[in-house]
């Protein structure tokens, strides 16, 4: 891993200085692209970045990473060989490995999509928490929810996206399977193996067999 601390907001826009800065040559900035860095900056290797970025704090980027329009807030980390691309971040998230997070994604503070997961077109309340092989879709999730292993977000329904919400402070057992339009109210438990079409009441404990 290679660390830099930059005092006050840095841009660079050129890959030669990025090398530099970090002192490897296994750095990579696609054309037309610039971030912005701040605070303590450690990166491991092959690290690409793409687009307009921003690292506004202490941040730890992990081997093999793919950064395209993303924004980052203090002390996050990402684990290695983790895609984000126009990605919007609070601070102290964990990321991967391996996650493919994209078009749109908004994440609060806290939280953590781990490794495997997969989300597009969602928001992200602080403290949610979504283990590893999930596909979280056109979706707004609360604060303190809880997404087990293996969850799915089934957005599309053949003719365009769908959209779940989730409330705050939901569980989501593993294997979960979501069939939008729909909404799940807060505090509600979602029991394992579950296939959920219809809403689900605040503070609802269900288990729905497919």
């Amino acid at each position: 891993m290679f660390k830099a601390v930059f005092k006050n907001p840095t841009n660079i826009a050129d890959e030669a200085e990025l090398r530099d800065v970090f002192g490897t040559d296994r750095l990579h900035l696609d054309v037309d692209t610039s971030v912005v860095f701040s605070g303590a900056v450690t990166v491991g290797v092959d690290i690409s970045f793409a687009g307009q970025c921003a690292l506004l704090g202490d941040v730890i980027i992990g081997n093999g990473s793919i950064l395209t329009n993303v924004q980052l807030g203090s002390d996050n980390r990402i684990r290695p060989y983790s895609i984000l691309t126009d990605v919007k971040a609070g601070d102290r998230n964990l990321f991967g490995p391996f996650c493919f997070i994209r078009d749109g994604c908004r994440v609060g503070d806290d939280c953590i999509l781990g490794a495997h997961v997969e989300a597009a077109r969602s928001t992200f309340g602080s403290g949610v928490r979504v283990s590893h092989r999930a596909f979280i879709g056109d979706a707004r999730v609360g604060d303190r929810t809880i997404v087990g292993a293996g969850v799915v977000f089934c957005n599309y329904d053949g003719a365009g996206p769908q959209i779940t919400e989730v409330g705050a402070r939901v569980t989501l057992g593993s294997g979960t399977l979501l069939v939008p339009p729909l909404s799940v109210g807060d505090a509600a438990l979602v029991g394992a193996g579950s296939t959920v079409t219809k809403d689900v009441p605040p503070g609802a404990r269900i288990i729905q067999r497919r």
